[in-house]
């Protein structure tokens, strides 16, 4: 009985896991000074017109919220033109980081990216993901 090969199975498995790239954080913090980390995707809705693509998230751990709105462009390439956030006791503007839009021909259009929320000064505070997933729940 040769040992060898469950040892290099089992040391493959080990180095595939260590590569995987990890889920990113729903929320995380980049200066706001605010503890994020059990913020969760509580709600997403959205709504196709066309050439543009209105969304909202609501981003809450239990005892705060953070709500971001965008407003997208989706003529290849996809791309956010503009975007806003309150919560937190602050608000601002939104950078897109990525986006990912599936356009929902035979069911409903699919979004995610990441975004940056920008104070005032253009400073970012926070960057939060939103999984690509279909929009069911509308605007």
């Amino acid at each position: 009985m040769d040992l060898r090969s469950p040892i290099v199975a089992v040391a493959c498995i080990m180095i595939l896991h260590a590569c995987a790239r990890q889920p990113a954080k729903p929320v995380e913090d980049l200066g706001g000074g605010q503890d994020v980390s059990q913020f969760t995707l509580t709600s997403l809705k959205g709504t196709r017109n066309g050439d543009r693509l209105d969304l909202k998230a609501v981003y809450s751990d239990g005892s705060g919220h953070m709500t971001v709105e965008l407003h997208f462009r989706v003529t290849p390439p996809t791309r956010l033109e503009s975007g806003t956030w309150t919560g937190l006791g602050n608000e601002g503007s939104v950078r897109e980081r990525s986006s990912t839009f599936l356009g929902g021909q035979n069911g409903p259009p699919s979004i995610g990216g990441r975004f940056d929320l920008l104070a005032p000064d253009g400073q970012p505070l926070y960057r939060v993901t939103i999984p690509l997933q279909p929009l069911t729940d509308r605007l």
